[in-house]
């Protein structure tokens, strides 16, 4: 996969013979991009820093894989891990509406595809691949902590393993019912919706639908539920960038997906548009 590098100048240690062994995983605990932690590490002391940052577009590497970076230090350990002997992947958060910070899935399937290739170019065992609380109970990265069905998924993904959502999916569903239980599950997430997950969009769906209605605003909009609608038109043809935001571009964009399914043309993802963007 392609990295940028940009490599701090002061937050690690120089080593020319270490061996790696152990991968951690965490996540940013702040909302940012990978090339804005990269500018915060690049030329001042912060006392702490990562190999690899993750975000939904890019991969940033701040530190060498020779060198030591500082990320999972501390007085107690749990895990053979230390920051001597591994590797460490950021990943970048967003913001739910509860306040809650998380990982989209785009980031983490990125996530997921760096870490196989790190695992197979230094032979890291699977069981060495952990999440920062595994060394030091810190709750980090928090979705993967309080969610431990999540983390496991994480690491079935890298084995090439279906998880049981998937296989669940793969039996029973139908590809528009995934669909609609991942826009189900992301409401939830992002606005504690509380919907049923059963792939069946019906009225309390529309109502959440309708209450949590996106569009064009200034500040913009940015959250998971705009990614969804985003991969979605790129499904049916329209191509625009998954970044998270409603802006001017999303917004000409859907008016164009309503217009050609001869539905109201107002720019604003409701209850119809979401439903056909579904479909």
């Amino acid at each position: 996969m392609e990295i940028i590098k940009d490599i701090t100048n002061t937050n690690r240690t120089i080593s020319n013979n270490r061996k790696i062994e152990y991968l951690v995983i965490h996540y940013v605990g702040a909302v940012s991009t990978a090339r804005n932690n990269a500018s915060y590490f690049k030329n001042t002391y912060r006392g702490a820093s990562a190999h690899y940052f993750v975000d939904d577009n890019e991969v940033v590497q701040v530190v060498e894989d020779k060198d030591i970076a500082w990320h999972c230090g501390n007085d107690v350990y749990y895990s053979g891990a230390r920051n001597s002997n591994s590797l460490s992947i950021e990943m970048c958060c967003y913001k739910m509406s509860n306040g809650n910070l998380n990982v989209s899935s785009d980031t983490e399937s990125r996530a997921i595809e760096l870490s196989k290739e790190l695992i197979q170019k230094y032979n890291i065992p699977i069981e060495n691949v952990v999440r920062h609380y595994d060394v030091t109970h810190k709750n980090c990265p928090a979705p993967f902590v309080t969610d431990e069905e999540k983390w496991n998924n994480f690491k079935k993904k890298l084995q090439g393993e279906s998880t049981s959502e998937e296989s669940q999916d793969k039996n029973n569903d139908s590809n528009y019912e995934k669909r609609v239980k991942n826009w189900q599950d992301t409401m939830n997430l992002d606005y504690n919706s509380n919907l049923a997950i059963d792939g069946s969009f019906g009225p309390a769906c529309r109502e959440q639908a309708l209450e949590h209605y996106l569009y064009y605003k200034i500040p913009t909009i940015k959250n998971e539920h705009v990614r969804l609608v985003q991969r979605n038109l790129n499904r049916l043809g329209y191509n625009v960038d998954v970044d998270g935001s409603f802006g001017p571009i999303m917004e000409s964009t859907i008016k164009k997906f309503q217009e050609e399914n001869q539905i109201e043309v107002d720019g604003y993802v409701g209850a119809e548009t979401t439903e056909l963007l579904l479909k």
